[in-house]
C-alpha cells in the first residue's frame, strides 16, 4: 500500500500531473464515449445506465470508479443528458465529476446515417485526505512517525474546477444494410483549468483527445459482429484499445453479448453479457499484461455495466444495440 501512497504524493508534489481514469467498457455509456452521442437514438427515447470498476485490490486499497448516467432524445434533431463519475483512489484521493450536455443532429431525419455534435459542461471536485499521506520528512531511521511535520505546504485539500467537453459523432443506422460503420472524435477539459493543490503551482488539467471507430456487420438475422478501436491521448500518455464484440440473438427478447479487447501494453479484456428485452447486463475482466503483473499475478480490474433503454415503439429488442 505504501507504494500507492508514494505515487499519490508524487502527483501532488508535481501539481497533479495525472491522467483521467479509464474504463474497459469504454462504449457502454454513449454520453461518456462522445458528447455528440447524447440522446442520438433511432428507436429509443432514453437510456439510464450505471457502471462500476474495481482495480488494484491485489496490491493495495482498491481504486474504484462509479458512474451513473441518463440521456434522452427530445426530438429527431436534439438530445440532452448528464452523468456523474466518482473516482475513489485508495480512499486517499477522490475525484467527483458532474456533467450535463446536449447534442444536435446535423443531418435532417435520415434512416441511413446520423451525424451529430455535442457540448458538455459541469464541475470537477478533487480532494485529498492529508492524514492518509506519507512524506519523506516523517521517516526516522526507517520508522514512520506521523507526529513529525511533513514539510509540505498544501494550500488546499480540495479543488473545484470547470469541465467543458466537445465531440462529433457519426454512425450508420440502416437496419437493411449488412455494414454500418461508426466513428467519433471528442475533446475533454477544453478550458484547460488550473488544478493544483499548491498555490505556487500553475498546473493545469491537460486536454484529453479521444476517438473511436468501427463497424457493425450483420452476418445473418441472429449474429452481429462489431470490430472496433478506441484511443485516447492526454499530456504525454496514450491508450489504445482494439478488439471485437459479438451479439447473438437467442430469440426476440434475449441476446448474448461477448467480446475480447487488448489495451496495448496494459491488459487483455474479456467481456460477457446478456440483453433481456430493453436491459443490457455486461461484465468484463482485465488480465494485467503490463510490468505490474509481477506484483498482481496477472490480476487486473473487474467491471460491470447495466443499461436500461426506454423504447420509443414496439421494436425488435435485438436491434437496440
Amino acid at each position: 500500500m505504501k507504494y500507492i501512497y508514494i505515487i499519490i504524493i508524487m502527483t501532488i508534489s508535481m501539481g497533479i500531473y495525472a491522467q483521467d481514469s479509464h474504463l474497459s467498457q469504454f462504449d457502454a455509456i454513449d454520453i461518456m464515449l462522445n458528447p455528440g452521442q447524447t440522446g442520438m437514438y433511432k428507436n429509443v427515447d432514453f437510456k439510464a445506465a450505471t457502471q462500476y470498476r474495481n482495480q488494484w485490490g491485489s496490491i493495495a486499497s482498491k481504486y474504484a470508479t462509479s458512474v451513473i448516467a441518463y440521456d434522452m432524445s427530445i426530438n429527431s434533431r436534439w438530445g440532452v443528458g448528464g452523468y456523474i463519475i466518482n473516482d475513489d483512489e485508495t480512499q486517499t484521493y477522490n475525484v467527483f465529476k458532474f456533467v450535463v450536455g446536449g447534442a444536435y443532429q446535423i443531418m435532417e431525419e435520415n434512416d441511413k446515417h446520423m451525424l451529430s455534435v455535442g457540448l458538455q459542461a459541469g464541475i470537477i471536485y478533487k480532494n485529498v485526505k492529508e492524514s492518509e499521506l506519507l512524506f519523506d520528512n516523517q521517516w526516522n531511521d526507517g520508522n514512520f512517525d506521523s507526529d513529525k511535520p511533513s514539510g509540505e505546504n498544501i494550500e488546499n485539500l480540495y479543488k473545484i474546477i470547470p469541465e467543458v467537453n466537445l465531440g462529433i459523432s457519426y454512425k450508420g443506422i440502416n437496419e437493411n444494410q449488412k455494414i454500418n460503420p461508426y466513428a467519433g472524435l471528442a475533446f475533454y477539459h477544453i478550458t484547460n483549468p488550473k488544478e493544483s493543490f499548491l498555490g505556487s503551482k500553475d498546473s493545469r488539467l491537460p486536454l484529453r483527445y479521444q476517438m473511436n471507430a468501427g463497424v457493425k456487420y450483420k452476418v445473418d438475422n441472429k449474429l452481429i459482429i462489431d470490430p472496433g478501436v478506441f484511443a485516447q491521448y492526454q499530456r504525454n500518455v496514450y491508450e489504445i484499445n482494439a478488439g471485437l464484440k459479438g451479439y447473438y440473438k437467442v430469440n426476440d427478447i434475449i441476446r448474448v453479448n461477448a467480446g475480447v479487447y487488448y489495451r496495448i501494453n496494459d491488459a487483455a479484456i474479456i467481456l460477457l453479457g446478456i440483453s433481456y428485452k430493453n436491459v443490457d447486463f455486461n461484465m468484463s475482466y482485465d488480465i494485467n499484461t503490463s510490468s505490474l503483473k509481477q506484483y498482481t499475478n496477472g490480476k487486473g480490474a473487474f467491471e460491470f455495466s447495466i443499461i436500461f433503454k426506454g423504447i420509443r415503439k414496439k421494436h425488435d429488442y435485438t436491434l437496440l444495440y
